[in-house]
């Protein structure tokens, strides 16, 4: 699959309820990708050290029951089985990828969509804006600091409030 196909897929959101009539939200892959730095560099990292893992494990493998194995076939055969291992590991390999990929970038927007709330607030705080409580969904990380946020929201709101009656 080429990644303009996987961005492309499209995912089913809850149920929305617009003027009485109740309809589904898509939400395409790149909705997912909130901070792309964060996300695709996280995803990368992580799929390297899985690619590196699979190596050394298939390696491995390989050292340890080549050896026996050649011993009891002929070199046309050993061929055909090279082949067939070749090939097998590209049919599973590869979609398998995808599904970590896909996995990795969801599990990503858990942090990233936080980070990214958090910095919209920040920044709307610093300009003097009065901003709301920041309200993570369910399944998002980052809730302690989320929490850290707010009680520093509600003490900068107190302080205003408390300056504006004097």
């Amino acid at each position: 699959m080429s990644m303009r196909l996987i961005t492309t897929v499209i995912f089913l959101n809850n149920k929305k309820k617009i003027n009485g009539e109740l309809t589904m939200r898509r939400r395409r892959l790149r909705n997912y990708l909130i901070k792309k730095d964060i996300q695709l560099g996280l995803t990368y990292r992580f799929l390297f050290i899985l690619i590196l893992f699979s190596l050394f494990i298939g390696f491995q493998a390989y050292i340890i029951i080549w050896p026996v194995v050649s011993g009891f076939i002929s070199k046309e055969l050993m061929n055909l089985v090279r082949h067939q291992i070749f090939i097998r590991l590209l049919f599973f390999g590869l979609p398998f990828i995808v599904v970590i990929i896909g996995f990795t970038i969801v599990f990503t927007h858990r942090i990233a969509g936080p980070i990214y709330r958090f910095e919209l607030t920040l920044d709307r705080l610093n300009q003097g804006e009065d901003v709301p409580l920041i309200k993570l969904r369910p399944g998002d990380e980052l809730k302690e600091l989320a929490e850290k946020i707010n009680d520093m929201i509600l003490l900068i709101k107190n302080s205003k409030k408390s300056s504006n009656n004097r």
